[in-house]
C-alpha cells in the first residue's frame, strides 16, 4: 500500500511541477487533441525533446484531480496498487505518467489499471519505439497520439510570437492569401536548424540534436529493438551515408551496397529509425516502378551528420525534408512520383479527400518543365526563397496548412 509519506512526497512534487508548468502559457494544437473528451487511455509518442513532458505538466494546471508521476524517480513503486490507493484514498481521477519505460512490465500494470480501475491514464516515453509497440500489447485499450515537432506556423508563434491564419490546400492557388506567409521566408533556415524542436527554445544549440541521436542509438534501439553493438555501428554508418548522399541516390539497395550489409538489414534499420522519428520514408507511385522508397531525415538531423556542414550544398534536401515533415505533421497521405528510367516527373503527389495535388520542390531557379506536363489541376512548384508568380508558390506556405 502507498503510505501517507509517499503521497506527501508526490504532493510536494505536484506543487513544484505546477509552478514549472506556469512558465508554459501557450498550448500546442496537439494538446487539445490528446485531452479531448471521451478518450481515457492515451500513450503520447514522439521524438525526444518534442515537449511530451511539458504537455503533461500543463495538464496539472487544468485538473486538480490529476497526479503527475515521473516514473524515472519512482521506478520501484507498485503502479497498480499506487493507482488504486490514489483513487480510493485521495480521489485522484487522472494519472499523468511520464517516462513510463523506466517502469518494468508497465504494459501489464496499465492493463490492470484499465480493467479494474475507473481512472484516466496519459503516459509518455522517451523510447518512442517502445510506446508505439505498446499499442499491440495493450490492444484496444490504448490510443497512441504522436507529438510532432513544431510546424513552421507553430515555430513562429512560440519563438517569434507571430500569428498568421492557417490555410487550406485550396488556398495554395490563391496568391493573395499567401503574401503575408511569403514574408516569413527569411525564418526558413532558423526553423530547419533547430527551431522546429520545442526543446531548442530553451537550449538553442545544435548540440541538443547530437544528444538526442546518441540516446536513441545507444539506448532506445538497444532497449526496444535489442540491437547489438554491430547493429549500432551499422546504423551510425547508415545515417552518415544518407546525410551525405543525395535523396535520389538513397534507397535500401544503395544503403545495402555502400555499407556491405543485406537489404533486409537496411530495411530493418530504416524502419527502426522511422519509428524513432529520425527518418521519413515515402513510397513511390507510378507505372513499372520498384517499391524502393525515398528516405529522408526529419530536419535538422541531416545537418548533424554532414561532413562538410554546408547548408548551401544540401539546401535541396532540406527543402524536401521540410515539405515531407509537414505532410506527416498535418496527417496527409503522400507519395513521390517515379517514372520510367530517364523520365522526369514532379516530386510528390498529396491526397486531400478526393482531390490530389502535385508538387515540385526547389529553389528560385526551378523550371516549369516537369510541372506543366499533363492536364491535371492543382499542380504547383514550391520554392524557397518564395515566389508567387504563375505556378510558383512559397514552400513555407506548407507550414500553415490546417485540416
Amino acid at each position: 500500500m502507498v503510505v501517507d509519506s509517499v503521497f506527501d512526497t508526490l504532493k510536494e512534487l505536484q506543487d513544484i511541477t505546477r509552478k514549472q508548468a506556469q512558465k508554459y502559457s501557450k498550448k500546442r494544437a496537439c494538446y487539445f487533441d490528446i485531452f479531448k473528451a471521451g478518450k481515457s487511455f492515451i500513450g503520447i509518442a514522439g521524438l525526444r525533446g518534442v515537449g511530451k513532458t511539458t504537455i503533461l505538466k500543463q495538464r496539472l494546471l487544468e485538473n486538480s484531480r490529476a497526479m503527475y508521476i515521473a516514473l524515472d524517480s519512482f521506478p520501484q513503486i507498485k503502479l497498480f496498487e499506487l493507482a488504486k490507493e490514489l483513487k480510493e484514498k485521495y480521489a485522484i481521477e487522472e494519472l499523468l505518467l511520464d517516462e513510463i519505460h523506466y517502469y518494468a512490465n508497465w504494459q501489464l500494470e496499465l492493463k490492470k489499471i484499465y480493467d479494474f480501475l475507473d481512472l484516466k491514464i496519459y503516459f509518455t516515453s522517451s523510447v518512442a519505439i517502445d510506446i508505439i509497440n505498446s499499442k499491440a500489447d495493450l490492444s484496444r485499450r490504448v490510443i497512441v497520439r504522436a507529438v510532432h515537432p513544431f510546424s513552421f506556423s507553430e515555430y513562429l508563434l512560440f519563438k517569434k510570437n507571430i500569428t498568421i491564419a492557417k490555410i487550406s490546400f485550396k488556398d495554395i492557388g490563391a496568391v493573395e492569401k499567401l503574401v503575408e506567409i511569403a514574408n516569413q521566408d527569411h525564418n526558413f533556415k532558423d526553423y530547419i536548424f533547430g527551431g522546429l524542436l520545442p526543446a531548442h527554445l530553451e537550449e538553442p544549440s545544435m548540440d541538443i540534436f547530437g544528444n538526442i541521436i546518441e540516446k536513441i542509438v545507444e539506448k532506445d534501439l538497444v532497449y526496444a529493438r535489442k540491437f547489438s553493438g554491430e547493429d549500432i555501428q551499422n546504423i551510425r554508418k547508415m545515417l552518415e551515408y544518407i546525410a551525405n548522399a543525395t535523396i535520389e541516390d538513397t534507397s535500401y539497395s544503395s544503403i545495402s551496397r555502400n555499407l556491405g550489409i543485406t537489404k533486409y538489414l537496411a530495411i530493418k534499420y530504416v524502419s527502426a529509425l522511422e519509428q524513432a522519428y529520425i527518418l521519413n520514408v515515402i513510397l513511390p507511385k507510378g507505372s513499372n516502378v520498384t517499391k524502393e522508397p525515398k528516405i529522408l531525415f526529419v530536419p535538422p538531423f541531416r545537418y548533424y551528420f554532414l561532413k562538410d556542414k554546408s547548408y548551401e550544398k544540401s539546401i535541396g534536401a532540406f527543402r524536401e525534408e521540410f515539405f515531407v515533415e509537414h505532410m506527416k505533421i498535418f496527417g496527409y497521405s503522400l507519395n513521390y512520383l517515379k517514372g520510367r528510367r530517364g523520365e522526369k516527373k514532379p516530386d510528390y503527389i498529396v491526397y486531400v479527400g478526393a482531390e490530389k495535388y502535385i508538387f515540385e520542390i526547389g529553389g528560385k531557379n526551378k523550371t516549369r518543365t516537369q510541372i506543366v506536363k499533363g492536364q491535371e489541376k492543382n499542380k504547383f512548384i514550391l520554392v524557397q526563397p518564395s515566389n508567387l508568380r504563375g505556378f510558383y508558390r512559397p514552400l513555407v506556405a506548407i507550414g500553415f496548412l490546417g485540416k
